[in-house]
């Protein structure tokens, strides 16, 4: 048992590279098995499809995101500190590769039921960042008290900025740290605009 659990993970973990160097669409079943060097019944023993690799690597990766930002969020009273800290945690982890291929579930098409499981997924980060609107709009610290509105203003920035980050990796030299230090700043320039 705990060898079929080593090769799944095996295979998960190989992917999340495959993936991240030739995308979902450019990575073939025989890519994955070469990759692996392990047999194509194997893979298909624990996977029905490439597709179901791809949203079971993305939603175990998305899950590790999820427990990070609770970690770092768990400990922080003050709402306004949570969003800055989310936002840092954000664009800080911009270079993990699972966040190179996670825009790839917008543009291909998947199964219903995988569709519905990597929304699931993806409204995790709204349904936390609401949360601390909401809390912030108790304790009267905002000047606007439309919290889905504010959940949907600050995913929106901070996911255009992570996919213009994203777009410039490692294109050229400094180019990523100088946008990391504009997404900070533009963190600053949100909170400041919507706290009193």
């Amino acid at each position: 048992m705990r060898n079929s659990a080593d090769t799944r993970q095996k295979i998960l973990s190989s992917c999340v590279q495959l993936f991240a160097t030739k995308g979902y669409a450019g990575t073939s079943m025989n890519d994955i098995i070469s990759k692996i060097g392990i047999s194509k019944g194997s893979v298909y023993w624990h996977f029905k499809s490439k597709e179901d690799i791809f949203v079971k690597m993305i939603t175990e990766n998305y899950a590790e995101w999820i427990n990070l930002v609770n970690s770092q969020l768990e400990h922080v009273q003050d709402p306004i500190e949570k969003l800055r800290k989310y936002g840092e945690l954000f664009i800080a982890t911009v270079d993990m590769p699972v966040w190179r291929i996670s825009p790839e579930t917008y543009w291909n098409e998947f199964s219903e039921e995988n569709q519905r499981i990597l929304d699931e997924c993806f409204s995790l980060d709204d349904q936390i960042i609401l949360e601390i609107f909401q809390e912030a709009i108790e304790k009267d610290l905002l000047r606007d008290t439309d919290s889905q509105q504010l959940t949907w203003t600050y995913l929106s920035c901070l996911e255009g900025m992570f996919e213009k980050i994203i777009l410039s990796y490692k294109k050229e030299d400094g180019l990523m740290e100088k946008y990391e230090s504009f997404a900070k700043n533009a963190i600053e320039l949100f909170i400041s605009a919507i706290t009193k």
